[in-house]
C-alpha cells in the first residue's frame, strides 16, 4: 500500500491549496500596499485642501489690503486738493 501512487484527486487539491496558499500571501502584500497608497491620497487631499484655503485666505487678506490702500489714497488726494490754492 505504500507504493501505491496517490489519488489523482489528492494530488490536484494539494496543488489548489498551494496556490491558494500563494495567492494569500500575494492579496496580504497587494492589500498592504493599497493601505499605504489611501494613507498617502488621504494625506495629498489634506495637503490640497490646507492650500487651497491658504490661497483663497491670501487673495481675501490682499483683496482687503488693496480696498484699504484705496481709501487711504482717495483721503490723502482729498487732503491734498483741500490744501492746494485755488
Amino acid at each position: 500500500m505504500a507504493d501505491e501512487p496517490d489519488n489523482l484527486v489528492l494530488v490536484v487539491l494539494r496543488d489548489i491549496r498551494a496556490k491558494q496558499d500563494e495567492h494569500s500571501v500575494h492579496f496580504e502584500q497587494i492589500e498592504s500596499r493599497l493601505t499605504d497608497v489611501e494613507k498617502q491620497l488621504d494625506d495629498y487631499k489634506k495637503i490640497v485642501r490646507y492650500s487651497l484655503g491658504q490661497s483663497a485666505e491670501t487673495q481675501l487678506r490682499q483683496a482687503q489690503q488693496e480696498s484699504k490702500i484705496d481709501e487711504l489714497f482717495e483721503k490723502l488726494e482729498k487732503l491734498l486738493s483741500d490744501k492746494s490754492p485755488a
